[in-house]
């Protein structure tokens, strides 16, 4: 469990802002209906994605609080990866593979990272929704579905990363810096909302 890296550790909050991204990451609708693939891939990317949206949040607190939204960027980043390594690890990787695979997974981090944050900062859903297709698509396994599947889920996700980022944006600093990220509370009234899917 990530919870044992912290466990000795007075401050929990690094560990309260991981367990908020897992969980809206884990969000059924993601999987049973827009499409994204059930997969160590498909989760991974959504872990990411939602991590990327939290550390977007710290980033606009106040400036009087700038030096503590960092270290808590920092710390979530830490755990987030510490959890990616014990995961790899715990699927069979070898020790010799696994930094290998922590570079491969950093990367798709740092990148996924910059072109969803160029999309959301012009607020351009269509450059965003692009961005996602090209991710996304790479882990569709049936290539007949492919551009319905990635069409459905960058249209999708887009919308609802607006959504997302819209609404942590409008939360209290004291809020966000223990942890407490002001997701939407549900993805499907996004989807419901927009129209675009059945």
């Amino acid at each position: 469990m990530v919870f044992g890296l912290w466990k000795r550790r007075k401050d929990m909050t690094p560990f309260a802002m991981y367990q908020s991204v897992m969980d809206q990451a884990r969000q059924p609708v993601f999987y049973a209906d827009w499409g994204v693939p059930d997969t160590i891939e498909g989760r991974f990317d959504m872990l990411i994605t939602h991590a990327v949206l939290a550390l977007r949040r710290l980033k606009i607190v106040d400036p009087s609080r700038a030096e503590e939204a960092a270290d808590r960027s920092q710390s979530l980043t830490d755990v987030l990866f510490k959890d990616l390594d014990r995961a790899l690890r715990e699927t069979g990787v070898g020790d010799v593979s696994v930094p290998k695979k922590m570079n491969k997974l950093a990367s798709a981090f740092y990148g996924r990272g910059k072109s969803y944050g160029e999309a959301l900062d012009a607020r351009d859903e269509a450059a965003l929704a692009d961005a996602l297709a090209r991710n996304l698509a790479t882990n569709i396994t049936d290539e007949a579905d492919e551009p319905r599947a990635a069409d459905l889920m960058s249209s999708a996700l887009a919308n609802y990363l607006m959504a997302c980022d819209e609404a942590l944006a409008r939360q209290a600093d004291d809020d966000v810096l223990r942890g407490d990220f002001g997701w939407v509370s549900s993805p499907a009234t996004v989807q419901r909302r927009a129209g675009q899917l059945e």
